[in-house]
């Protein structure tokens, strides 16, 4: 995610440069509440899950961030674009996450991207990859974690197990983000309510 981190800030610093252009009329898709709710945590939230061994692990927001992309057609490269979508995520991240902590659970994204006639969104896990979710269609009406049943889940299976450290199941909700977060080496994360 670092990674993904660094490359949108480029796209972002090129974005002003070329919204600057005078020559260069330009449009932008506008995105509404519904399309943010999507990112479901805020500035300053905390979450906690519950481990594999039963510890508490606490999650903190470390990023919001919404900035504008080129459009369909267009490339960050050229001398004038005349469409911008917008893309925004939000970045929850262990506490105990540092250079040394090597044993920190991984970082958690949610992420949007509004074009004209659509809206990507997706759920992330720092090194671990990104999944799309059909926003229109839950997989579930309901689902039940930690004794709490939760409305319109969506799930996403990775069937990729060459590595033990990879994403087996998510489970994630629009009103409460993720639910639980299963990896191949048994390793997990179920939110608490």
């Amino acid at each position: 995610m670092t990674h993904s981190i660094k490359l949108l800030g480029v796209f972002m610093l090129a974005t002003l440069l070329f919204t600057s252009c005078k020559d260069c009329d330009t449009t932008t898709t506008q995105f509404d509440e519904k399309d943010v709710e999507w990112l479901v945590y805020d500035r300053n939230d905390t979450i906690r899950f519950l481990n594999e061994t039963g510890d508490t692990v606490t999650y903190a927001n470390t990023a919001l961030i919404a900035e504008q992309v080129p459009g369909e057609g267009y490339n960050i490269s050229d001398n004038c674009i005349g469409h911008f979508d917008v893309q925004a995520y939000s970045v929850m991240e262990d506490i105990t996450r540092s250079n040394t902590n090597t044993n920190a659970s991984p970082g958690i994204a949610t992420y949007f991207l509004k074009r004209e006639n659509s809206l990507e969104v997706s759920v992330a896990v720092n090194g671990r990859g990104e999944y799309k979710l059909n926003p229109g269609q839950p997989t579930y009406p309901s689902v039940e974690v930690n004794d709490v049943l939760y409305t319109d889940v969506y799930e996403v299976i990775n069937n990729d197990a060459s590595k033990a450290t990879n994403v087996k199941r998510i489970l994630f909700t629009k009103e409460r983000g993720f639910l639980s977060v299963e990896f191949y080496n048994d390793k997990k994360l179920e939110l608490i309510f």
